[in-house]
């Protein structure tokens, strides 16, 4: 109760009241959520109300560090990379032609698959390890660059005369901020309505001891692709995806370390003499006899000399609830990088079909959703589009605007099911049912429908023709039933005949 409160509670007792009344209910509607309020539950947070773009510039050098220093030091976030970078792409995101024209469609297919060998202007990888890559420093470093470099066509022979060239987040000129035209934001040219319309790229990496300059120049938005996961509206870097568990990370990596060292010192069981000074053995060594340093560890079996005439023995204690921390954090971290327990650990001792099968259902809805907001549409179809038009530039494909122009569908890596036979009866039912059309069914095994029909085709043709003449016969034909199956078995004799 403050002064004036007092005074009108003295006057009008009842004014008084109505008037503490009415503040306490104020105060408790002001904050009506128990995280907005401030006291001692919640003097821990530091919440600020910054944007994407302010948040990220102030955390991005380290995040990037430190989340190349956990993947590069720690099997867990190696691990972690590994598995999201090898769903995301596995084999390489397969992209085919759908004109309805078999013909078309075969003279882009011929095209993508040569230019697909030489897709690297570095000639290091092909284009399926060019996707791998770019993801993988997606994911370690938050974002990353692929340039469309335009050759000679004297340089690119038979091939698409583009290239790519892979850039780490590193070479975004993060100084450009604010410096130039409609404005830039760390290193992204930014026009009306925040519209891309390029990236300063540095000439070099910064992180390069060689490196002689560090100028950088506007490589136009339609000549690459940055890849990033975005998280806010109006966020123009990213990221690194490990972020939310590097801290974790490292306090788990410091536990295991101390808890090896404890291990070996608690198998170190040594004893240790007292002597008097007149009584100190000068057969004992002080010294290590290599290094002529004072001995400083426990040795197994070691007993140490250190004066005053008794002796006692280390009783180290083996208490440690050491087992369900690290499950825990594992776990923590497992979820925090977006893939399951037995993904990071390899760890399947309480695992069942049903675990197993519920956590990969969550698990590729995360994969599909990074496919196809983030890569399709920022580094595949791009890119793809612009081997297509450079193949019509070069003259090895026709245009074909007024027919609509070169539909493209993009085929994702199969993905491997957990009881292979309950999967695929699951998926034909699906597909019988009308819920999946037979294009679909073929696509999710990462095939093209049309390659698996006219391969199918041509085997059996060549079978029939293998047949006539030795009677050869497969259990693989679909024509025929299985060996084994019901219509086979109730041709079988009867045991009284």
């Amino acid at each position: 109760m403050n002064f004036l409160d007092r005074v009108i509670s003295a006057i009008s007792p009842e004014a008084g009241v109505r008037r503490i009344g009415a503040r306490q209910m104020l105060d408790a509607h002001s904050r009506a959520y128990a995280a907005a309020k401030h006291g001692r539950r919640n003097k821990g947070w530091s919440g600020r109300a910054t944007s994407a773009n302010a948040e990220v510039g102030s955390s991005l050098r380290e995040l990037r560090n430190r989340s190349r220093e956990f993947v590069r030091d720690s099997w867990a976030g190696q691990r972690m990379l590994d598995v999201l970078v090898s769903h995301s792409v596995g084999t390489g995101i397969v992209t085919v032609s759908d004109t309805g024209n078999d013909r078309v469609d075969n003279s882009v297919k011929l095209v993508f698959e040569e230019w697909s060998e030489q897709a690297d202007i570095e000639g290091v990888l092909d284009w399926p390890g060019m996707q791998a890559l770019s993801v993988r420093s997606m994911i370690e470093g938050g974002d990353t660059v692929v340039r469309h470099i335009d050759i000679p066509l004297n340089d690119a022979g038979r091939t698409v005369p583009v290239r790519l060239l892979g850039l780490e987040s590193d070479q975004i000129d993060t100084t450009r901020d604010g410096m130039s035209g409609s404005g830039s934001r760390l290193g992204v040219e930014l026009g009306e309505w925040g519209r891309r319309k390029g990236l300063w790229l540095l000439d070099n990496h910064p992180g390069e001891f060689t490196a002689a300059s560090t100028a950088s120049a506007l490589v136009g938005w339609n000549d690459l692709a940055h890849l990033y996961r975005p998280l806010r509206f109006g966020q123009v870097r990213g990221v690194p995806w490990f972020s939310s568990i590097l801290l974790t990370a490292r306090e788990l990596q410091d536990i295991v370390e101390a808890t090896l060292v404890k291990m070996r010192v608690e198998a170190s069981f040594g004893g240790f003499i007292k002597r008097t000074s007149a009584g100190h053995s000068p057969l004992v060594a002080k010294t290590d006899d290599k290094s002529d340093k004072p001995i400083t560890r426990i040795e197994p079996g070691m007993i140490v000399d250190i004066g005053d005439g008794e002796i006692s023995f280390a009783n180290p204690s083996s208490q440690t609830a050491f087992g369900e921390v690290y499950m825990a954090s594992n776990m923590a971290m497992a979820a925090g990088a977006g893939i399951t327990y037995d993904q990071l650990t390899g760890d399947l001792r309480n695992a069942n079909y049903s675990s197993l099968r519920a956590g990969k259902i969550e698990f590729r809805r995360l994969v599909e959703q990074t496919q196809w907001t983030i890569l399709v549409p920022r580094l595949i179809a791009p890119t793809k589009r612009r081997v297509l038009d450079r193949a019509i530039l070069a003259g090895r494909l026709k245009s074909r605007d007024r027919q609509g122009g070169y539909r493209l569908k993009h085929i994702m890596p199969a993905v491997e099911p957990i009881d292979p036979k309950k999967d695929l009866e699951a998926d034909i039912l699906a597909c019988r049912s009308g819920r999946l059309a037979p294009q679909e069914f073929i696509g999710a095994w990462g095939r093209d429908w049309r390659d698996v029909v006219n391969d199918t085709a041509s085997f059996m043709e060549f079978l029939d023709k293998q047949r006539d003449g030795a009677g050869l016969a497969l259990d693989i034909d679909a024509r025929n039933p299985m060996k084994g199956s019901a219509n086979v078995g109730q041709n079988k004799p009867d045991a009284e005949d």
